[in-house]
């Protein structure tokens, strides 16, 4: 049996539902077959295809790029046969599948995650830090992911949906809370609540006090927009958030000039375009 074949074949189908588990055992127990038989199954497809699907890392099996690209190519197909049958008996609208962090969810989508709840489409959300996010859209699992600063790489297709200031947050009886805005000097001295060292905004945070000649503290470090500013409103230190983030009674957010805005990304793979598209309308995004 060649490659094209197996493809449209059960085969696939099985491979859909053993990358989902990475598990042999879990999978065939979901397939209803013998765990022998997925595995047939799935040599059989890789010497199609002329391609190894997964590889040993101790005890963990993880998929190889080919196998990454499978598992994605896999799942559409599924989706795409389970959406026709949907609407070939009149029944309710595919789930759509979003990739993004709490704060984004919170404050940059979430009002177009409502609207289009309204519309009666059902939303299924999973709660990623970048990485996460794309690792979910690449494989299939999620048909749209929301990221943050630099846009994904050009094997996803990309819109920009938001770009906000960042802010100084503090409490509304510091010196600094009267400022129409700071500049990156006027932190000299300030204990700051960040994020952790690694995480994106705190490398970004790094470089420009840095390269601004900026003294500083580490006052914590929470991962999170609602962490960052619920210590700030405990008095724990200042923060640096997108502007976007709302804030409690008693604290104020003071644009920073010398701090490139945080620009928001919505991210597809381009067989999910026309399932998306109704959530790129909300955005208000024209690709």
């Amino acid at each position: 049996m060649s490659g094209r074949d197996l493809l449209e074949a059960d085969a696939l189908r099985s491979f859909a539902v053993f990358a989902e588990h990475r598990n042999f055992t879990t999978a065939a127990q979901e397939l209803h077959i013998s765990q022998p038989s997925l595995h047939v199954k799935i040599r059989k497809l890789a010497t199609a295809l002329g391609v190894d699907l997964y590889e040993r890392d101790g005890r963990r099996l993880t998929l190889t790029a080919a196998g990454e690209r499978l598992a994605a190519y896999a799942l559409d197909s599924r989706r795409r046969v389970e959406e026709f049958l949907l609407e070939l008996h009149h029944e309710s609208t595919p789930t759509l599948t979003i990739a993004a962090g709490r704060g984004a969810l919170r404050w940059v989508i979430g009002e177009s995650i409502q609207r289009v709840g309204r519309q009666g489409r059902r939303v299924h959300v999973i709660t990623a830090d970048r990485d996460a996010a794309l690792a979910a859209l690449t494989s299939g699992r999620a048909d749209l992911a929301v990221v943050a600063h630099d846009p994904p790489g050009r094997q996803v297709e990309a819109t920009q949906i938001a770009a906000y200031r960042q802010v100084l947050v503090l409490g509304d009886g510091h010196p600094l809370a009267a400022r129409r805005q700071v500049r990156l000097g006027d932190l000299d001295g300030l204990d700051l609540v960040v994020p952790p060292a690694g995480r994106p905004h705190r490398r970004a945070l790094d470089r420009a006090l840095l390269d601004a000649g900026v003294r500083w503290q580490v006052a914590a470090e929470v991962d999170g927009w609602d962490l960052l500013v619920h210590l700030a409103a405990l008095g724990v230190g200042a923060t640096v958030v997108n502007g976007c983030v709302g804030l409690p009674e008693g604290l104020r957010a003071v644009p920073i000039h010398g701090l490139s805005e945080i620009r928001y990304w919505a991210t597809w793979r381009r067989p999910r375009r026309a399932v998306v598209q109704v959530l790129l309308d909300q955005f208000g995004a024209h690709p």
